[in-house]
Formats: C-alpha cells, sequence, structure tokens
C-alpha cells in the first residue's frame, strides 16, 4: 500500500536535516552570550524582575536551540525518507520531549515579560509590590509542559517528523492515511488541540491584550494628571512628555511584538496551506524550521535593542526649548525639579508658548522602568503625586547626588 502524502524529495530531505542547524547554533551562541551578560557583565540588572525573566527564557532557549541543532540526527537509524537519522527510537522521545516542553516554556516567558511591564506599570515600578508573580510563572513554564510532554510520551507520540522529533505520530502521514496503519502514537487529537490553543493565546492573544490595556491605562493616567489644576507651563510640559512617552511605549511594544510573531508567520502558513490543500508544502515547512530555529537570536537582538532605546539620552542638544535653561552632564539625569523651574522662569517672563517647547528626548524603557519619584516619566504612574506644590521652590532641598545640575546661560535672557 501506498501513502496518500507524498514524502519529500530526496533534496528537500537534505534540507530538512541540515538547514536548521546553523540558525539553530546562532540562536544557541546568542542565548548563551544573554546570559554570560547577566551573570557576569551586569550582574546587578538580575535585582530587577524583568532582567531575571529574561535571564530564565534564556535558559529555556538553551536546550530548545540544542534539539533543533540536532535535527534528524536523533531520527532512528534507517527510518525512510530521512537524511542523517542516527539514532533511536529512545533517542527521538527524549529529543521529543525536551523540544515540546521547553518550547512551551519559552513561550510562557515571553508573554510573562509583558505581564510584568503592566505590573510595574500599574505599580510605578514598585517591585515589591508585584514580585510575587515570579515564582507563578516559573511554576506555569515547567511543571504544565512537563505534565503535558509525560502524558505524550507515555502513549508513544514523540515521533520522526521533519527536521527531527516531534508530537506525531508514526509512520509519517498515518494519521491521515486510513491505508496507512500507525506503527507508532495514538489519536491524541485534544493534545494537539491544547498545544495550538495554547501557542496562540501565549503569543498572541494574552501579549496583544495586555499591550492594549497598557496603552488604555496610559492614556487614562496621563489626561487625569493633564485635567489637573496646575500652571500652564507645566501642563505643556506634561502634555509633550506625555505624548513622547506614549510614542516610545507603542514602538518598544510593537517590536516586542511583531520580532516574535516573525518567528511563527511561515509556520502558520504552511500550516494554513495544508488545511487548504490536504499536502505537506515542504519548502515551505523547511523555510519556517529555519526562522524558529533563530528565536534566541531574535531575542538578543529585541533585548538589547530595547536597553538601548531605554539609555538615557543626557546632555543633547534640545533646541529653543525649555530644556536650554540648563544642562546636563552626560551620567546624570534631568529631573522634575529642573523642569518645574525651568518653566516657571518662563512663566514670569511671559514668553512661554506652546512653539517654544520642543519634543521631550528623554527615554524610557516600559518593560525594565526605574521607580525614581524625582523621574520626568514618574508624574505619569505615581498616583501620590503632589499637584498642590508642583510650581514651588524645592526649598531646604538638596538634589540628590546623581542629579548635578550645571546652570549656563539663558538664551532668551529670563534671569
Amino acid at each position: 500500500m501506498t501513502m496518500t502524502v507524498p514524502p519529500p524529495t530526496t533534496s528537500q530531505q537534505r534540507a530538512f536535516a541540515y538547514a536548521p542547524m546553523p540558525f539553530a547554533a546562532i540562536s544557541f551562541l546568542s542565548s548563551s552570550y544573554v546570559i554570560y551578560h547577566l551573570l557576569f557583565e551586569e550582574p546587578k540588572k538580575l535585582e530587577r524582575l524583568y532582567h531575571r525573566l529574561v535571564l530564565a527564557m534564556n535558559v529555556a532557549l538553551i536546550p530548545l536551540s540544542f534539539t533543533q541543532f540536532l535535527s534528524t540526527m536523533v531520527v532512528p537509524d534507517g527510518t525512510e525518507n530521512y537524511v542523517g537519522a542516527i539514532g533511536t527510537v529512545n533517542t527521538c522521545t527524549a529529543i521529543g520531549f525536551i523540544k515540546f516542553m521547553f518550547n512551551f516554556s519559552v513561550a510562557t516567558y515571553y508573554a510573562s515579560l509583558i505581564l510584568q511591564a503592566l505590573m510595574g506599570l500599574r505599580n510605578n515600578f514598585k517591585e515589591e509590590k508585584y514580585r510575587w508573580i515570579e515564582t507563578p510563572i516559573h511554576l506555569v513554564a515547567y511543571c504544565i509542559p512537563c505534565a503535558i510532554s509525560i502524558v505524550i510520551a507515555a502513549h508513544e507520540n514523540f515521533n520522526p517528523n521533519d527536521s527531527g522529533c516531534w508530537f506525531v505520530t508514526a509512520p509519517r502521514g498515518c494519521a491521515s492515511d486510513p491505508n496507512v496503519k500507525c506503527e507508532r502514537g495514538q489519536n491524541l487529537g485534544f493534545m494537539g488541540l491544547i498545544y495550538a490553543i495554547s501557542n496562540i493565546y501565549l503569543y498572541l492573544i494574552f501579549p496583544t491584550s495586555v499591550a492594549l490595556a497598557m496603552s488604555c491605562w496610559m492614556k487614562k493616567r496621563g489626561n487625569d494628571e493633564l485635567s489637573n489644576n496646575v500652571s500652564r507651563g507645566m501642563t505643556i510640559v506634561r502634555e509633550r512628555a506625555r505624548k513622547e512617552m506614549m510614542r516610545r511605549v507603542y514602538f518598544q511594544i510593537s517590536l516586542y511584538l511583531l520580532s516574535f510573531w516573525s518567528t511563527w508567520v511561515i509556520s502558520i502558513a504552511s500550516r494554513a496551506l495544508r488545511l487548504i490543500t490536504g499536502d505537506p508544502v515542504y519548502n515551505l515547512i523547511i523555510l519556517s524550521n529555519c526562522i524558529w530555529s533563530l528565536q534566541g537570536f531574535v531575542f538578543m537582538v529585541v533585548y538589547f535593542t530595547l536597553q538601548k532605546m531605554g539609555g538615557r539620552q543626557e546632555g543633547e542638544s534640545l533646541g529653543n526649548s525649555i530644556w536650554q535653561s540648563f544642562s546636563v552632564r552626560r551620567e546624570h539625569r534631568l529631573t522634575v525639579r529642573d523642569i518645574r523651574s525651568s518653566a516657571q522662569r518662563r512663566i514670569e517672563s511671559g514668553t512661554e508658548s506652546t512653539d517654544d517647547v520642543a519634543e521631550q528626548r528623554l527615554s524610557y524603557h516600559i518593560f525594565d522602568g526605574v521607580p525614581d519619584p524625582d523621574s520626568p516619566w514618574a508624574m505619569f504612574f505615581d498616583e501620590d503625586d503632589d499637584n498642590e506644590n508642583e510650581d514651588a521652590p524645592d526649598e531646604g532641598e538638596q538634589p540628590p547626588l546623581n542629579e548635578e545640575i550645571e546652570q549656563v546661560d539663558d538664551p532668551d535672557g529670563l534671569e
């Protein structure tokens, strides 16, 4: 009896075996570097929940990338239509178990990053108020995938599939062909449904929902602040700061979402085409395997890009605006106190105009905010912000040690 589903050609079999390997190696090295960076180059970052979750996610990516690199080598020796197969049934089961489990773990940590961003935003990034979510995240990331993988392995459903071993029956195509008897594996359609729904939820529905919730909350918080009875100067400053913050936040969240969705787009397209045509599109599957194997590299790029975007840009020239009444040394920060005093001087001089206020250039990292009450961003998060004395001078206060300000000549002659 012949199989209804045609097998891949010899060249496609070679591509299944070898094409994902260099991408998986890049992913492995990328995750290793992020781990090294956090443990040895910047260990203080691990005081923050965001970086601890990043570390945990990259730890999960290491075995996932390793299984992708092994590719068809773990497939039982002599299996038809698999180039490079030198393994056994046990190696196929073990690697399939690891790949399936850690794929779930990575997806869970991916979703947890935006969850902690929302929790941080709502709590002014004071971790003592939301640190409790860390333990449940780790439990969900490992306990649930491990339990599901055990059930699949007990029913002998980790078998050769495309580039390695996965949750399928054997031989290839037996589940969809009534003329071919399945030698290994049982019909666990409900497990496949759980896997599909979980990935869609963790990669698409949950992050998008949380991102929308963050956006709505930030807009509401910003509008509430602007409606308070404050001076015209501070109102303009806040409105400009709010717009700039929202622009940065939207860009960061878009980068976070789209970068990881990109690793799944081809895979989803190949499965959709198979449902429509009834036959696997092998070339598209090979491409999706290569892109999917790059997850570690993609995350490394996103992680360091977000860090760079969240870095402060003090000392830059900010044009003819309220910022020109002082300069800040490169290693120090602009503070609310500075903004208030500059806005007050413009009000007293009668020269204030919305045209004079340039776009704010300070940076903000939505995933790893800093709970600094004297930050220009704090006014949008701190529920205890005191609006009554906003334009009052900070008499008797000494600036923090990390905020040394040099007064320069006022270009508009306001002093």
